[in-house]
């Protein structure tokens, strides 16, 4: 009776009209210590660049019909990020081009004290002027209702994220050499997405939220009752379990990960995401196939940015 129920759950997410898949890129450029790109040569580091694109292919069935943010004559706008390698301060984005249905993420890493592994934000200062449309596919990505203390979506240009390289990371694909006491770069890169893509900061996600629970309709479903969430509101509470694929596991936005174990997003995961606005269309584990043609791809790059370092 227990799988059928999640059964149904997982098909009424994925009964939402579909709309364009979500495309989630990575830039580099403020990845100044290291911690994704070889310093001495400019090479990337591939295995660590896989691994955080197989964590945005978690996401990969998410639709949506984000607005382009393409500035035209008498369009501007901005935006402050934390330096993803905590470097100089705040860094101010202008005048950005973000395809339509499209996120950017700025990536990067540096030392700091132990115990904390990343965090993630969306940015603040946002400001925008110019005609309405672009105005609004700045603020919301032309999505309706996703501003305010009644949102019911969620659309956002991209964030930041930054991983703490005082950590002796796993780096696999998958979590067959997992050490008991090591973190997982996947999990937390996973995580950290999700913050970007609304969980805990998006105004849709605070529109279902009641005396430090959870209250969206597809998240009550697959969990059978309102949910508890940490003391701030932004995670799930600790210890918050639901299934991957039937079989029991933590919450992945619950928060924390006990190192030396992997979390995967749960069912219960995906559904907050659909309560926030996204169209969960799939939730399929990405298969090892996947894995292997982003690391071919990206050795491809790494050749090509050695040749141009020697030439």
């Amino acid at each position: 009776m227990k799988r059928l129920h999640h059964a149904l759950v997982l098909a009424g997410l994925m009964l939402t009209q579909p709309a364009q898949a979500l495309t989630i890129e990575f830039d580099y450029t403020y990845d100044t210590k290291g911690f994704f790109t070889d310093l001495l040569t400019g090479a990337p580091i591939i295995e660590r660049r896989a691994i955080l694109t197989q964590a945005a292919s978690f996401y990969s069935g998410f639709t949506d019909s984000l607005s382009a943010i393409t500035p035209q004559t008498g369009d501007q706008w901005s935006v402050q990020i934390t330096h993803p390698s905590l470097g100089g301060g705040a860094i101010t984005l202008n005048n950005l081009d973000i395809a339509a249905d499209t996120l950017r993420i700025y990536v990067g890493g540096s030392n700091s004290a132990p115990g904390v592994l990343g965090f993630a934000d969306s940015g603040y200062n946002l400001i925008a002027s110019g005609s309405e449309a672009f105005t609004d596919a700045v603020a919301t990505r032309g999505q309706e209702n996703a501003i305010g203390a009644s949102a019911t979506d969620y659309g956002v240009w991209g964030g930041m994220i930054w991983f703490n390289a005082n950590n002796s990371w796993h780096f696999g694909s998958d979590a067959a050499g997992l050490m008991p006491g090591t973190p997982d770069f996947l999990t937390t890169a996973t995580h950290e997405i999700g913050h970007i893509l609304g969980f805990g900061s998006a105004d849709s996600w605070w529109a279902q939220t009641d005396n430090g629970y959870f209250t969206g309709t597809n998240s009550v479903t697959a969990y059978g009752d309102a949910i508890p969430l940490d003391r701030f509101g932004a995670h799930w509470a600790t210890g918050t379990m639901s299934t991957v694929e039937g079989v029991p596991q933590a919450t992945m936005m619950d928060p924390s990960t006990p190192a030396g174990n992997r979390e995967l997003p749960t069912l219960l995961d995906y559904a907050a995401f659909a309560d926030i606005g996204w169209q969960v269309t799939a939730t399929a584990v990405p298969e090892p196939e996947t894995y292997a043609l982003l690391m071919a791809g990206l050795m491809l790059v790494a050749r090509a940015s050695r040749r141009k370092q020697v030439a």
